[in-house]
């Protein structure tokens, strides 16, 4: 492994630790209750299930294909078709952990008590966090993402193709 490979894969690491602390935020970060991402333009309504939706499917899907893109740098042998797959769900990623981030921080940002008088402490800290820590992890992908470009472009198979098409 390179120098380019190992920064990569301590990104991921830190990218599954991230995604594990927004799963439980998310799921446990109103006082052991459901914290959620919010998501409604009507502050005082309920939290729109939609967004829920996309909010978990993000949270957890990321947090299993992290797990199983570190796997695969241990165990892989077809290198090139990993970090392709990577590069491309890294970009992927960007624009849904800032979509969820937005949504979190949108939500929360303005959240009141029940009775509209007065914000909410513990519950709204815990979900700017976790709309913060989104944002973080969005900011990963990109950094991410440039690895796999990077590991991509260096690797012998592109500069074989690059070389055999100069020739022809």
């Amino acid at each position: 492994m390179d120098r380019f490979d190992i920064l990569s894969l301590i990104v991921k690491i830190l990218k599954f630790i991230l995604t594990l602390i927004i799963l439980v935020l998310y799921r446990a970060g109103d006082h052991g209750e459901f914290l959620g991402v919010g998501g409604t333009f009507e502050l005082y309504e309920d939290k729109t299930v939609d967004v829920e939706i996309l909010a978990s499917g993000v949270i957890v899907g990321y947090m299993l294909y992290n797990l199983s893109v570190m796997i695969s740098y241990a165990v892989a042998k077809e290198r090139l078709a990993n970090v392709i797959q990577d590069c491309l769900m890294n970009i992927i990623g960007i624009f849904l952990w800032m979509g969820v981030a937005g949504s979190a921080l949108h939500y929360w940002h303005s959240a009141k008590d029940e009775w509209r008088t007065r914000e909410i402490g513990s519950e709204r800290d815990a979900g700017l966090a976790m709309g913060s820590f989104c944002v973080f992890n969005g900011l990963l992908h990109i950094v991410d993402a440039a690895l796999s470009l990077k590991l991509f472009l260096d690797s012998d198979e592109v500069k074989y193709r690059t070389s055999s098409a100069r020739r022809v």
